[in-house]
């Protein structure tokens, strides 16, 4: 783990936003989990019944654990707009289109068309299930909407598919990558131009840039997702929904860079900014509560209705925790947060996938009969299930990003030199 100055903020290794991640990802995990097992995730506590608090119960995180997308949407937005940010302020150079070009592929590719690849020619095609799927989706347009990243744009391959249906993430990420170099080229600092107005230009242009991706985000939600027809999900998991999001995302991102240059990490920052750490995890809950009390289709309305409230929320836990004190720091940025954020693509690639798999294809563990054993209360094969695909999951991601995410990725960025023999 890399060492902190205690003074100094620094702009470019944010520790915590690893275990953020992680944590995001895994939330997501368990909402998947629950749907398949009925398992609530409810941690018994009596040694806290003196105090009338005898367990610990996470039921409505597991019912609208889908909102920390939103979360992990917001945070790439933050991550992408950091290096533009610190060009602005700190004068550090960016990279070349090519290099960042470079980048996005080594970090999107060798997991996504590996997943792609094995579960089309090893499960999907062969299993015929295709032939059970909408009689408009092919094998081949499938599989070609998937490689190109397209597959969003049509209800039939968003919803029809027997590919990972996580996937459409990935694709959303993909178009933004896409534009951001224009949005990037608008803000950055011009050089030659005075120092002062060139910075006073750049945040002018953040600022009309915030106001404009709001902007599209309520017009999608007014002239598409209000609209009767097709099913809100895949009205509500398109780029221009998103963009609120990415919005808040670059907004952190100035804010961050800001501070980090005029500020430093003395005691009392420290402390103010823990606790406004926990109370932004505290309106989280709060607002997590509410969506969790209404109905399924109300819950993904109220989503995208209140995602600028809610990543504006995540926008204010991402900086107040990076700036937070080391012992709260430490709860995100550790040894086990840093492996879970290595292998937290893969695992949110292939958990949803896997848990259905095992399930009904597979019928691990074993059931008979057409009703699945969680629908007949049989608590046993609950337990048994979850842990089968939660160790399934785990294990996946792990050999996923060593064997292929890494290698590949190393391979994209041109890491791999060839071994001079000594003379």
């Amino acid at each position: 783990m890399k060492q902190e100055n205690r003074q100094i903020i620094d702009p470019k290794y944010i520790g915590v936003l690893d275990g953020i991640r992680a944590l995001s990802v895994i939330l997501v995990l368990i909402f998947h989990f629950w749907q398949q097992t009925w398992i609530f995730p409810i941690i018994k506590t009596p040694f806290l019944a003196s105090i009338g608090l005898d367990e610990i119960n996470f039921s409505n995180l597991a019912r609208v654990g889908f909102l920390f997308v939103d979360l992990l949407v917001m945070l790439s937005g933050f991550l992408l707009f950091l290096p533009v940010m610190r060009q602005i302020f700190l004068g550090e150079d960016m990279d070349s289109w090519k290099t960042y070009a470079k980048k996005r592929l080594a970090r999107i590719l060798p997991s996504y068309y590996f997943a792609v690849l094995v579960v089309f020619f090893s499960v999907a095609l062969p299993g015929g299930q295709y032939s059970s799927a909408n009689v408009q989706l092919t094998p081949l347009r499938d599989l070609f909407s998937h490689l190109t990243f397209t597959h969003i744009f049509s209800p039939d391959t968003y919803f029809y598919t027997p590919l990972p249906r996580a996937l459409w993430t990935v694709a959303v990420e993909v178009w933004f990558y896409f534009v951001f170099p224009l949005f990037a080229e608008m803000i950055k600092r011009r050089k030659g131009t005075d120092e002062r107005k060139a910075k006073i230009i750049s945040v002018v242009t953040i600022l009309i840039l915030f106001l404009a991706f709001n902007l599209i985000s309520s017009w999608w939600e007014k002239s598409q997702v209000m609209k009767p027809g097709v099913n809100i999900a895949f009205k509500i998991n398109q780029l221009p929904s998103f963009m609120g999001a990415y919005a808040n995302g670059m907004l952190g991102a100035m804010i961050f860079v800001w501070i980090a240059k005029h500020c430093e990490r003395t005691t009392g920052l420290a402390a103010a900014h823990t606790l406004l750490s926990i109370l932004s995890v505290a309106y989280i809950v709060h607002m997590v509560n509410d969506c969790s009390a209404l109905s399924g289709a109300e819950q993904q309305l109220w989503q995208v209705t209140e995602r600028f409230r809610l990543t504006a929320a995540f926008t204010v836990f991402i900086i107040s925790t990076a700036l937070s004190s080391r012992w709260y720091r430490f709860i995100f940025s550790n040894k086990l947060m840093h492996f879970l954020a290595l292998i937290s693509y893969n695992l949110y690639i292939w958990h949803q996938w896997l848990a259905v798999y095992l399930k009904f294809n597979l019928r691990i563990p074993l059931w008979e009969g057409t009703t699945p054993p969680n629908q007949l209360g049989d608590r046993a094969w609950m337990n048994n299930y979850a842990l089968v695909i939660t160790v399934a999951a785990f294990a996946v991601a792990t050999l996923a990003t060593l064997l292929i995410e890494r290698p590949f990725s190393k391979l994209i960025l041109g890491k791999f030199k060839k071994k001079q023999k000594p003379q």
